[in-house]
């Protein structure tokens, strides 16, 4: 059976594990999605996939390097619900049922428990070969696997990516999610002037790199082979550009074009 499903999402991922769908049954999120769990769910694949392309393809990037590729939610759909297909195929009497980013799964939880890396002081998960370059899509299965993990696991805690933060968003308790660059460019409607200058300083239209760039755990990340990924890449962006298919196009065009401007202000 394990030698089926490895064959399955070796194809579908560059990196999975399993883990107990019991371990996570506490800490789901409440969304439409819920609804689609398998009553009888046991199981929990989770799968990983690298982003990380060469420097080359961030020549003159003002996007974070999450976004220079195309919509991951398109890839990881695609590839996971493959997967889903054939297993279903070889396993007719089991239930599998796919997820990405819109998941009531717990995705960072669900790869630490499974085993793939360890938890950042900035809350993002660090994969043992990919770093924290990764997005990530799950599996929940009535399928009785082995798991591969059971335990979460911390980084190194060298503070190296609190000190980096620029407006300071990583304490003692974590991340104030609502005080990261990312989550200040993303946000609708006016900005304030010191918001404004967070931008400017550090010459990001969309997310931020800050606190991935200065981890030790990331110097030596592999760089990703996934085709849709390396052919989609567009690490610079004007105002006026296509934003279908891009991973700032789910906030609409205003926010996108609003931060471009502040970036051309002299």
């Amino acid at each position: 059976m394990i030698d089926t499903v490895k064959i399955i999402m070796d194809e579908a991922a560059p990196s999975w594990g399993v883990c107990d769908f019991e371990l996570l049954r506490s800490r789901l999120i409440e969304c439409r999605a819920k609804s689609r769990l398998p009553e009888n769910a046991k199981r929990v694949i989770t799968a990983v996939f690298p982003y990380l392309l060469s420097e080359e393809n961030y020549k003159n990037s003002n996007i974070s390097k999450y976004a220079v590729v195309g919509d991951y939610h398109t890839v990881i759909n695609g590839r996971m619900k493959k997967a889903v297909e054939k297993l279903q195929e070889e396993f007719p009497g089991e239930s599998f049922v796919t997820f990405t980013d819109n998941s009531p799964i717990p995705e960072v939880s669900a790869a630490l428990l499974s085993g793939l890396g360890v938890m950042g002081e900035n809350s993002l998960f660090i994969h043992e070969r990919y770093g924290t370059y990764v997005f990530i899509g799950e599996i929940v299965t009535s399928l009785d696997l082995p798991c591969t993990g059971s335990e979460v696991k911390m980084c190194i805690h060298c503070k190296k990516c609190r000190n980096a933060c620029p407006t300071h968003a990583i304490g003692d308790r974590g991340p104030d999610p609502a005080r990261c660059l990312s989550a200040i460019n993303q946000k609708k409607g006016e900005l304030t002037e010191e918001e404004k200058a967070l931008i400017k300083s550090t010459g990001c239209a969309w997310g931020c790199d800050i606190c991935q760039t200065v981890c030790p755990m990331n110097l030596k990340a592999e760089l990703s082979d996934i085709e849709e990924f390396i052919n989609s890449a567009v690490a610079h962006i004007e105002s006026g550009c296509e934003i279908e298919g891009r991973a700032y196009e789910w906030r609409g065009k205003k926010v996108i074009e609003r931060n471009l401007s502040i970036l051309n202000e002299e």
